[in-house]
């Protein structure tokens, strides 16, 4: 006789359905550890505890100011009516002037202001009189293109330009700290315009300012031509 076997008594069958049970179980189980709150107790025998503290009261110890007694008064000196008070009041002289007599006149001394000696260098918008070359302007372009050499390298090199040259005119119409201003262009353009504005030392005449005579700086192009 041949036992038979039922496939729904197995428990083969239910371990996937187990399985399913006990996870759903620990999950609950984490879920209610993460929710679960422990409060903390609180310590009530501390509540019914009073400081007594001593209070100390402070007197007041100001000291009261005393108001100084005030100053006796003056002595009145008596003075019989027979003694003399001296006059303390200065004498008036007295100085008739007749209508005829003649007031002196007080007169102030002028001083004369020396205008100051200075070293000071003007430009020429802080003069009011620039210095002068004899002929003006076109007096000193003749004189400098009269004077001046065309130098020998210039001519092979065929340089040609304007040199700005800045120097400055004494008190006694001389020339002095004379400089290039701008970007050197060589080959002795720049010695001989020094050269031919050094020349003119002693021909000017001098700026003025407040009627004094004064330094005064001065710029002047020199060009350089070939023809």
């Amino acid at each position: 006789m041949e036992l038979k076997k039922s496939s729904k008594t197995e428990l083969k069958n239910k371990r996937f359905d187990f399985f399913l049970i006990g996870m759903a179980l620990s999950l609950g189980l984490i879920f209610w550890a993460f929710s679960y709150k422990v409060y903390e107790k609180k310590d009530t025998s501390l509540e019914n505890i009073v400081i007594e503290e001593d209070i100390v009261v402070m007197e007041n110890t100001v000291q009261e100011k005393k108001t100084p007694p005030p100053p006796p008064p003056p002595e009145i000196e008596v003075v019989d009516d027979d003694e003399d008070i001296p006059d303390d009041q200065p004498e008036i002289e007295e100085n008739d002037l007749d209508q005829d007599d003649e007031i002196e006149k007080y007169e102030e001394a002028e001083e004369e202001e020396e205008p100051e000696e200075t070293n000071e260098v003007f430009e020429v918008f802080d003069v009011s009189q620039k210095a002068v070359f004899p002929g003006g302007e076109e007096g000193l372009q003749r004189y400098i293109a009269e004077n001046i050499t065309y130098p020998p390298m210039a001519l092979e090199n065929d340089m040609q330009g304007t040199v700005n040259v800045m120097f400055v005119v004494t008190k006694k119409g001389e020339v002095r700290d004379i400089a290039i201003l701008g970007s050197k262009k060589g080959f002795g353009l720049e010695e001989e315009a020094m050269r031919v504005i050094k020349k003119t030392s002693g021909m000017w005449k001098a700026a003025e300012q407040r009627d004094r005579k004064v330094d005064m700086r001065f710029r002047m192009p020199v060009k350089f031509q070939i023809f």
